[in-house]
This record gives C-alpha cells, sequence and structure tokens, in this order.
C-alpha cells in the first residue's frame, strides 16, 4: 500500500506561491483549531507558506512534516498549557534527524499555570526553540521575526 501523502499547503495557498514555507501545528493533546487556523491564514497573507498540520501533533510528525516539505521554520502553538511537557527535546530531536538549521518557534498559551514571560521563555529555549512567544497579544510579533528570520529566502 503507497504512503499517505504528506502535508501540503492548505487552501489559502497560491499555487504559485514562493515564500519560506513554514510548517504549524498545535502539539500534544491540543484540539483548539481556530488559532491554528487563523494564523495559517495570517502566514498566508504575510507572504509564507502555511503547511497546517492541524492538532494533537508530536515532535515527530512536526519534523517529519519540515522534512518532506522542506520548510525553513516550525511554529508549535499550544493553547492549553500542555507545551511544557510536549515540547521537552524539540530542538535535540530536530539535530538528530539532520534538521539543525530549522528555526524553531513556539507560542501561545505555553504551560499550565502562572508563570511571567521571562521564565516560560527560559524554560523553551533550553527545549531548543529559538524563539518564544507566551501568551502574546496578537500574532504580528511572531511574523514581525519570522520576515527577520527569513529574510535571505528568495522566490
Amino acid at each position: 500500500m503507497d504512503a499517505p501523502p504528506g502535508p501540503v499547503a492548505g487552501p489559502d495557498i497560491a499555487d504559485d506561491a514562493c515564500g519560506p514555507g513554514v510548517v504549524i501545528g498545535v502539539v500534544g493533546h491540543d484540539i483548539h483549531v481556530v488559532a491554528n487556523r487563523i494564523l495559517t491564514i495570517g502566514l498566508a497573507e504575510e507572504g509564507f507558506r502555511p503547511y497546517n498540520l492541524g492538532t494533537s501533533i508530536d515532535i515527530v510528525d512536526f519534523a517529519d512534516a519540515a522534512w518532506e516539505t522542506g520548510a525553513r521554520a516550525v511554529l508549535v502553538a499550544s493553547i492549553n498549557g500542555e507545551g511544557e511537557g510536549a515540547c521537552a527535546g524539540f530542538g535535540a530531536h530536530f539535530a538528530a534527524v539532520g534538521l539543525a538549521d530549522v528555526l524553531l518557534y513556539a507560542g501561545g498559551n505555553l504551560v499550565m499555570g502562572d508563570r511571567s514571560s521571562a521564565d516560560v521563555e527560559r524554560l523553551f529555549t533550553g527545549y531548543g526553540f529559538h524563539r518564544v512567544f507566551h501568551q502574546p497579544p496578537n500574532f504580528r510579533p511572531m511574523f514581525d521575526a519570522l520576515k527577520r528570520d527569513l529574510s535571505d529566502v528568495r522566490c
């Protein structure tokens, strides 16, 4: 039996889109799909090619999708606070499978309980994430960081 197709650009992406590829998904047992969908639309509007994996995604799925799509960045979202457990070892796994050059971003309500953004950022950079957006008021800081970090990508 043939393997199922890998992640594909969603319907929000024009067939001729040529911006940097970005894999996006919600980690762990989190099924909050609305913000994930809005973020996918926003990424496309900002000139990126989002590959939306959906919800309840694990580290291996993110890495496989980055490999299959050639994405330059991975955005890992958590809305219900499960990111702390689900994201441990993210950077090490990406490095182990030859994807150390893929930018790793984490955002949303990443941990349970009330912790400062600085504490959460330290925790997630320790997991190997390059940028952390804990409880951001909107997506603009992440879009701007992606544009800076991927400014070398040309069509």
